[in-house]
């Protein structure tokens, strides 16, 4: 009878430590989910306050194709201005947004590109994402693609190997002339950090 109690508590011991186990990785889930989201709205609100400086509350770039990206604070201007004027005036507008780490401005100075050049980036976005995700050395939605005139950005805040690997699927792929990297990097330590 004893043996029979005592395993009775030892598998409900263990049930319930189960339980516990899946509470704290569900919490630990939710948590790192309401980071992300938290992250991804900042993002969204700071490309929307960029567009409505650079489009709506200016009437200086009405001539020109700027794009702004923003992923983990940091904003990609993309596109082209007719003048070098316009291309500094877009970040500076940028620059006085709140929230912002870091601004990285490749808008080129030349006439906007054509309405076909622009589809056709669209289109090698999505050829990439989608090499991206059939890949199993990266996780795709930890990466943020922008083609510009058949230039290729990626951004995202990954392992090297997984930097590495997008790289490695976006100059693969035909039609794209150069890929630019804006990575921050995660190294992950198998040793625990001393307090």
């Amino acid at each position: 009878m004893r043996i029979l109690l005592r395993s009775s508590f030892l598998l409900t011991l263990a049930s319930l430590l189960a339980s516990c186990t899946t509470v704290a990785t569900s919490g630990a889930s939710a948590l790192y989910n309401h980071q992300s989201i938290e992250k991804s709205v900042n993002d969204e609100y700071i490309t929307m306050r960029s567009y409505q400086a650079i489009d709506i509350d200016s009437d200086h770039f009405k001539n020109a194709n700027i794009n702004v990206s923003t992923f983990n604070r940091m904003v990609l201007l993309s596109g082209q201005a007719p003048t070098a004027e316009q291309k500094m005036a877009a970040e500076e507008l940028v620059r006085k947004i709140g929230g912002i780490d870091q601004v990285y401005n490749w808008i080129t100075v030349e006439k906007p590109a054509s309405q076909i050049a622009r589809a056709n980036d669209v289109w090698l976005t999505a050829k990439i994402k989608a090499k991206m995700l059939a890949s199993s050395d990266l996780d795709s939605s930890q990466v943020k693609v922008v083609t510009e005139n058949r230039r290729v950005f990626l951004m995202g805040i990954l392992r090297p190997q997984a930097a590495k690997a997008a790289v490695n699927v976006a100059s693969t792929t035909s039609g794209v002339e150069q890929v630019v990297k804006i990575f921050s990097y995660l190294n992950l330590s198998k040793t625990p950090l001393e307090s």
